[in-house]
């Protein structure tokens, strides 16, 4: 439960480009051990807030990426959206896995 955070905070910072660091990277302490956990000084999560909520800041391109990326998921979950039709394509799959079972004889 604690090693997926590694990934989600890379995924969100430097992939999707919309999160802030608390640290700079290979700063502070990142464990996945549970005796190395370690509190996230109040100081620096102010730091991280705050640089992203300034207008005119860093913060400002990433809410705007933000923005587009929401955008993106519900053009994709509308019906004929990319989402959409994955879903309708695997539920297809899953029906026609269960005909083909139940016609093989047994």
């Amino acid at each position: 439960m604690v090693f997926e955070q590694f990934i989600t905070e890379r995924l969100v910072t430097e992939v999707m480009g919309i999160g802030e660091r608390f640290w700079p990277e290979g700063a502070g302490r990142r464990s996945t051990r549970y005796e190395e956990h370690g509190l996230v000084p109040a100081e620096d999560v102010a730091r991280a807030v705050t640089t992203f909520m300034c207008p005119g800041g860093a913060g400002d391109a990433k809410r705007q990426r933000a923005m587009e990326l929401a955008a993106e998921s519900r053009a994709a979950m509308v019906e004929g959206g990319s989402s959409h039709r994955d879903l309708c394509r695997l539920v297809d799959d899953l029906v026609a896995a269960k005909l083909e079972r139940e016609q093989v004889p047994s």
